[in-house]
């Protein structure tokens, strides 16, 4: 080969290699582009809901065909509409216990093509007999982007199969041990459609019917969506109508209940009540609180809280919010019988910690000591550990580099430290970041990190 050929021959390989690594980067880019989080799919999902967007084979809403498919499109932000025979290209048939929310059932008839697809929003119940959909469809059983539990038996049954977006990744598990706890997500239960409009899911109503009504509220709420209103038809106080939920805890962990309410009637009659279950659903300890102690009104939310250590043996607690009947004003000389409230925003958490970060200079040079320091919450952190971290200029790692106690010098309990720039370090950004850890003087309490601070050695 002369030297002119070998010249040509090393340039076209360079030109391919070169295409090569151009095509992977597009490609990678590509996918973290469209990649989308579960959490994210949901809150998707979430809008049509509440805009109730008809449905239409023809029309779109917001770049994506109003449709079932245009919808599981718009959930997955693929950027364009699917159709039930081409979801193939960009999905994978999953077990049923692989079943995430987020996912979706695809329906498959004779011949390998789909005609309804419906996205899975969670499992209602513990055994997984029952599920959460929201579906944009023209059925019988409701028109439009609607929510419904539906029986996963019943479904394997008429061909639907669980179904995974290709560019779909897990989110971090909530803090919120309860669902539903914002209000926002309603429906009608399978097998019967006695609620039109359906219920809280997750939630379990008592009372009777002739004593307690439970309306969405999409025009006033604590959160940006929807409240509950929950209604008592009882003039008699020591009538209540109550919400629950029950859920999994550890004992010996500190966990805080908190609700947001808001009535015009008499605030003791709105109750917060948390107790803790051993194995045997035995009642082991219990906390109660009423809308009084807490300043609820009529004008605007007021929270509850609750701070509670779980006893030993409790593997359960029963979150309960109750109303008390009672009378209600319509007029200077005129009451009628029943109660109302409004509830929203409920939460059982353990515990976290807030933790924030500042330096004392922005910019600073060779000689030169910044101090950093920040405040923490709440009070019961005094003693626990601040860990402060930092990034170099050039570097992409986080290198330890202090630990300090939080204490209480004055007022607010804060962490401090120094950090001198010596001789030979590199110019450039400094990063900072404090993590505080998990506090013994209350069990189970989360720890937290601080944003990030940066100064620039010049």
């Amino acid at each position: 080969m002369t030297t002119r050929a070998a010249g040509r021959y090393s340039s076209a390989r360079a030109a391919r290699l070169l295409f090569a690594l151009t095509l992977m980067l597009t490609l990678c880019s590509a996918t973290s582009a469209y990649a989308i989080a579960r959490n994210t799919v949901l809150t998707r999902a979430q809008t049509w809901i509440d805009r109730r967007i008809p449905y239409s084979q023809t029309h779109y809403y917001g770049g994506y065909r109003t449709d079932c498919s245009g919808y599981a499109s718009m959930c997955w932000a693929t950027g364009g509409s699917w159709n039930t025979r081409t979801f193939y290209k960009v999905t994978r048939t999953i077990k049923v216990s692989e079943l995430k929310p987020g996912d979706a059932m695809l329906k498959k008839v004779v011949g390998g093509n789909g005609n309804h697809i419906r996205m899975f929003y969670g499992w209602v119940d513990e055994a997984h007999t029952l599920y959460l959909t929201y579906e944009q469809t023209s059925s019988s059983s409701g028109s439009g982007t609607v929510a419904n539990v539906k029986s996963m038996a019943s479904d394997l049954a008429d061909h639907y199969l669980p179904t995974r977006y290709d560019r779909i990744s897990d989110s971090p598990a909530p803090r919120n041990l309860l669902r539903n706890g914002s209000m926002d997500v309603w429906a009608r239960a399978w097998p019967t459609w006695s609620h039109p409009l359906g219920e809280p899911v997750w939630w379990q109503f008592a009372g009777s019917r002739e004593t307690m009504l439970t309306a969405r509220r999409m025009d006033v709420s604590k959160s940006a969506r929807n409240a509950l209103q929950l209604f008592n038809g009882s003039a008699d106080p020591g009538t209540f109508t109550e919400m629950s939920q029950e859920v999994s805890v550890t004992p010996g962990t500190t966990y805080t209940l908190s609700a947001w309410a808001r009535t015009a009637n008499a605030p003791a009659g709105v109750e917060m009540q948390l107790e803790f279950l051993d194995a045997a659903r035995r009642v082991v300890s219990n906390r109660h609180e009423s809308g009084d102690a807490w300043h609820v009104g009529g004008t605007s939310f007021g929270q509850m809280v609750a701070n509670t250590v779980s006893p030993p043996g409790a593997v359960r607690a029963l979150v309960t919010m109750r109303l008390a009947g009672g009378t209600t004003s319509v007029s200077e000389t005129q009451t009628v019988p029943g109660t109302s409230a409004l509830v929203d925003e409920i939460s059982f958490v353990r515990p976290k910690a807030s933790v924030g970060i500042k330096a004392s200079v922005a910019h600073a040079h060779i000689g030169r000591t910044v101090i950093l320091s920040g405040p923490v919450t709440p009070s019961a952190s005094i003693g626990a550990h601040a860990i402060v971290y930092v990034k170099k200029p050039g570097s992409s790692t986080w290198l330890r580099w202090h630990d300090h106690k939080v204490y209480k010098p004055s007022g607010s309990t804060i962490w401090k430290c120094s950090y001198t720039f010596k001789k030979g370090m590199r110019k450039g950004t400094y990063s900072f970041k404090t993590v505080v850890l998990a506090f013994a003087a209350y069990p189970g309490w989360l720890g937290s990190t601080s944003p990030t601070v940066c100064v620039k050695l010049q």
